[in-house]
């Protein structure tokens, strides 16, 4: 894997990137829940958007969003399922290790970020993830006790 990126593209999901992405979902269980091919093969049928970059051939970080209206059992997409009507759920976002502090996760959510709302958690002692959000203008809109820690539901407007 590269220090620093070279060119790099965003460009869906494709089933050759499975291994790539669930290693580097597996290395950032800090954050994010567990994923095998089977669950994440259903959640990029059911996406939005399930996008990576590609940093010449080297997957660098990736997205997927779920719409309204999904078959996904999760309590965090619940929560915003019965509160929000027009939205899109950001359910990961991964950077790979070789990639932090390069732009990957800005180039993402610039990526998903439209003319729809887009809802996420992140655990209250998360306090680089909350600055970031802050910063991109997603605004708390709740709390869920989930796990035995608290998620802070943000989202930002279209």
């Amino acid at each position: 894997m590269s220090a620093t990126m070279t060119e790099t593209t965003i460009r869906e999901i494709e089933r050759d990137d499975f291994d790539a992405i669930i290693d580097i979902n597996q290395n950032a269980l800090e954050g994010v829940g567990p994923l095998d091919h089977e669950a994440l093969s259903l959640l990029v049928k059911q996406a939005d958007q399930a996008l990576v970059v590609d940093d010449g051939g080297d997957i660098a970080g990736f997205v997927i969003t779920l719409p309204p209206g999904a078959t996904y059992e999760s309590s965090r997409y619940h929560w915003f399922e019965k509160r929000l009507r027009d939205y899109v759920y950001l359910d990961r976002i991964v950077v790979a290790e070789t990639h932090r502090r390069q732009g990957v996760a800005s180039k993402l959510y610039d990526a998903v970020e439209s003319d729809v709302p887009v809802a996420l958690e992140v655990y209250e002692t998360n306090d680089v993830s909350l600055a970031f959000h802050r910063s991109r203008g997603y605004d708390e809109i709740g709390e869920l006790e989930h796990a035995g820690k608290t998620n802070l539901m943000m989202v930002k407007a279209a």
